[in-house]
């Protein structure tokens, strides 16, 4: 009875709450995905902000609009089943494993941003001298999601070919997470090559992750067991971060460079529940913890370079971000209390979890070409590399997944705006946290994956002018026209 106590025990420090270290989850911008993620020294859209906010003096529309429309993502778990060694005692097969898809459709934007021309901070002191940049300012406020993530593996079950005894199981695995930005921008042309800009990045973290697993064994070489585990935990933070950059120009020649500060997390709350029941025909035992307090979700502290050139036909780009480690980036302190069964006891419990990330360096590179002035090809190539730092009994992520991102897309363009449309698509592997049938009572291991994916995304850019036009031309359609009085 002792050590089944320590095995609920065990379980019971097991942590729920789950996330993932992919800071390209999420598409940025439309002409910066489409371009491999790029942006760092020539960024024009809804991702200036979140790369360098230097760019955003460039920008040429009022609206910028990113909207990722429908994305379709595959995982596949070889031996999602068997994620640890087989436990010879119960002389079965051991399954080949199982496919695992999800089709999911995504029609929120992920970038809206709006900019705003400010009056010249210096003026020219003659109108005979040529125009310059000097002194151009420009506001914006921009939303955007950042990160995303989602898991859904709900009302599975696996019973494998029986041998010397049988093990039927359940499960049910879902998981989400979600960064959302609110990014107030300043820029302003130093001079005419050269540019500086900031942004206040206020960021919303969600979380949501859930698991039920149930077991039952029966066999010859082994008494008859069943066991279940339940568990359910969410969380949400606010936190604030700030980002500077420049951008300098040397003829065709474009360099930009930006740093975010490490995230100041100003509130944060988590709620986490936990059920274990494990039952033999000697013994049975069950104990469950409940538990809310502080949960912090902290963005490390992350550098980016760019190189970009452009030519009359075009620009091309190449970016590199390094991300610095964060010693707890993501963290729950819980008070709570602890019941167990048949010991009958109810003590209070303090709980801390936590998950480290690693120094982690991504790049990417993007080119776009104008077959004519009102149309453009555009491609790119990223490296998505988790920053989580290795899974396990206490990690906090469900899963390290590194990718590898292509992008294609075409573009239309004309005096009244932009309008782009494209897809993103990935390859990833790595691991991922799967119910493990072979113990009692069911944990979670971590199991080898590969995962890939298409992310089709539809983005505009336009002025208020444009949009002016826009409705006046509707308004002439609609209203009937006055009929001439009868002679």
């Amino acid at each position: 009875m002792r050590v089944l106590h320590f095995i609920v025990a065990i379980l019971l420090m097991a942590p729920c709450a789950r996330a993932q270290g992919s800071y390209r989850s999420a598409a940025l911008g439309g002409r910066s995905a489409l371009m491999g993620d790029t942006g760092v020294a020539l960024g024009t859209d809804g991702a200036a902000p979140f790369l360098n906010p230097a760019t955003v003096v460039r920008v040429e529309s009022t609206l910028a609009l990113s909207v990722t429309f429908i994305s379709i993502d595959v995982l596949r778990g070889g031996s999602w089943y068997v994620p640890g060694p087989v436990d010879p005692r119960y002389g079965s097969v051991p399954p080949v494993g199982a496919d695992i898809g999800r089709i999911s459709g995504n029609a929120l934007p992920s970038t809206l941003c709006l900019f705003s021309s400010l009056p010249k901070l210096w003026q020219r002191k003659a109108t005979t001298e040529p125009p310059t940049r000097t002194g151009n300012e420009k506001l914006a406020l921009c939303l955007g999601t950042t990160e995303l993530q989602a898991f859904d593996w709900v009302g599975q079950g696996y019973q494998p070919p029986q041998g010397g005894g049988l093990i039927a199981q359940a499960s049910s695995v879902r998981f989400s997470w979600q960064r959302f930005v609110v990014a107030p921008t300043y820029a302003i042309d130093v001079t005419n090559d050269l540019a500086f800009g900031a942004s206040l990045q206020g960021t919303f973290t969600n979380f949501g992750s859930s698991s039920s697993v149930g077991a039952i064994t029966t066999g010859s070489t082994i008494a008859p067991t069943s066991s279940s585990y339940q568990f359910g935990a969410s969380g949400s933070d606010f936190g604030l971060s700030a980002i500077i950059g420049g951008t300098l120009r040397v003829g065709k020649l474009a360099i930009g460079a930006s740093v975010q500060s490490p995230d100041v997390s100003i509130y944060g709350h988590g709620n986490e529940s936990n059920y274990v029941d494990y039952a033999t025909a000697a013994a049975q035992a069950s104990a469950t913890y409940l538990g809310q307090g502080g949960f912090h979700a902290r963005n490390p502290t992350r550098m980016a370079l760019g190189i970009g050139y452009d030519w009359p036909h075009g620009s091309v780009e190449f970016d590199a971000q390094l991300a610095l480690a964060d010693g707890n980036a993501l963290e729950m302190d819980l008070q709570g209390t602890q019941t167990q069964l048949p010991a009958a006891t109810s003590v209070p419990q303090a709980l801390t979890l936590n998950t480290r990330y690693q120094p982690t360096v991504n790049a990417s590179a993007g080119i776009e070409v104008f077959v004519r002035k009102s149309f453009s090809l555009l491609g790119g190539f990223a490296t998505d590399f988790s920053a989580v730092d290795g899974l396990g009994p206490a990690s906090l992520a469900p899963t390290k997944v590194n990718r590898l991102l292509g992008s294609f897309g075409v573009g239309s363009h004309s005096d009244g705006g932009t309008v782009l449309i494209g897809a993103q698509a990935y390859f990833g592997w790595g691991q991922a946290l799967a119910p493990n049938v072979y113990a009692n009572p069911p944990v979670e291991t971590p199991t080898n994956v590969q995962t890939f994916g298409i992310l089709f995304v539809l983005a505009g850019a336009t002025d208020l002018k444009a949009i002016t036009r826009a409705v006046n031309d509707v308004r002439q359609l609609v209203t009937p026209k006055p009929t001439p009085p009868t002679p």
